[in-house]
């Protein structure tokens, strides 16, 4: 999709950017934003979009200052409201709903489990539940060709099975390792889906947001 086939400019005189479903600008467009007024998913406005940004020059720059706690720190449940401080004095309302965490519900989902790789895997299930609305962990994948016949079947970490996209976490400890295929990836890429991964033993919710925005 070219440019020219957008609805709106991808960015304004101002340096922001345009969302391209109601032509309003925003140093970065937010899942609430685009959830609540257009009932679209962050994912689906970017496959939908995927030439438009959505942050800013300016928000990248000035988003840089705090540091985002890692999602497998052991830390207690009201320290995670520290996530929401690295984007503290930003001037456009909706910057602050693109990290927005519901902490009441985030502590009651912690103490239902007792196991601590669940608990890790939580948090993350609720950060993607931001962006995809059917993301779902430890998804089954079954490949089946036009025949019928099931080829391969894959557990994935986390998966959105209507659009079709894999979210892995290959450094992580926790990964779904499954019996060895190197073709794996390009095997899902063959029946349309669309792999995703997140390096790092320890990634921080900015560095997911940033990797899917990118990755979709």
């Amino acid at each position: 999709m070219s440019t020219e086939e957008y609805p709106y400019p991808l960015i304004n005189e101002d340096g922001k950017i345009i969302c391209q479903l109601c032509g309003k600008p925003f140093m970065v467009i937010s899942p609430k934003h685009l959830s609540g007024k257009h009932k679209i998913q962050y994912g689906e406005y970017k496959l939908r979009f995927p030439e438009a940004p959505l942050s800013s020059s300016e928000f990248g720059a000035r988003s840089k200052y705090g540091k985002v706690k890692g999602v497998f720190d052991d830390v207690e449940i009201e320290e995670l409201s520290d996530l929401e401080k690295e984007f503290e004095g930003l001037d456009d309302p909706d910057v602050h709903d693109v990290m927005e965490i519901d902490i009441g519900k985030l502590t009651e989902t912690i103490r239902k489990y007792k196991d601590p790789m669940q608990e890790k895997k939580q948090r993350i299930l609720d950060h993607l539940k931001t962006f995809f609305s059917n993301i779902q962990q430890d998804h089954m994948v079954q490949l089946i060709d036009g025949g019928g016949k099931l080829n391969e079947e894959y557990i994935t970490d986390f998966a959105d099975p209507v659009l079709k996209i894999d979210i892995e976490f290959p450094d992580t400890f926790w990964h779904n390792q499954g019996r060895i295929d190197l073709m794996r990836d390009e095997k899902m890429k063959m029946y349309g889906w669309k792999v995703i991964k997140i390096p790092g033993q320890v990634p921080s919710f900015e560095k997911i947001t940033e990797i899917i925005s990118h990755g979709l």
